[in-house]
């Protein structure tokens, strides 16, 4: 359900290779299966969730920082200092903190499928919070596959299936 859901998706956006909405759906993809990979690792080495956030930012630090150096061209010291501490406070802290420490929580006590499945719901939450904050209301396509993604959510995390299905 929940691949049937991202295709609806990716497929009601034109399925045309090379448009720039195609190439944010590979993104989130990648992004996806990059998720997939931490929660394995994570769960395999048992990592309680601070250490596998201090570990991540280290090493997402080690990997960006020259990468920035080399191709962010200055732009950060030209931002408003009010905007780059608050970008500073909400990607330091809450995302490369707050957030992998909750997430390695939730695989500790989900186990790697469960919590890596609410991964999926990552776009879905996105585009529902889209509509009170930017406006943006989903296309009659994207309805249809926030709905089976978010089926196939419930269904792996072992939730309670109506009569008329369990048969």
């Amino acid at each position: 359900m929940i691949v049937t859901g991202v295709l609806v998706i990716v497929g009601g956006a034109g399925a045309t290779l090379g448009t720039w909405q195609n190439m944010g759906h590979l993104l989130f993809l990648g992004s996806a299966l990059l998720w997939a990979i931490y929660t394995v690792a994570m769960r395999r080495a048992r990592l309680d969730g601070l250490h596998a956030a201090g570990i991540a930012a280290v090493s997402s630090m080690i990997v960006y920082v020259p990468l920035f150096v080399v191709f962010g061209h200055g732009r950060l010291l030209d931002a408003p200092w009010r905007d780059a501490a608050l970008q500073g406070f909400v990607q330091g802290v809450l995302t490369a903190v707050i957030s992998l420490v909750l997430y390695g929580r939730a695989v500790s006590i989900l186990g790697a499928s469960s919590a890596a499945s609410f991964g999926a719901l990552c776009p879905a939450m996105t585009a529902l919070m889209a509509i009170p904050v930017m406006g943006e209301v989903p296309a009659p396509h994207d309805w249809i596959g926030i709905v089976l993604i978010s089926q196939g959510v419930y269904v792996v995390n072992d939730g309670p299936l109506p009569m008329w299905i369990k048969g």
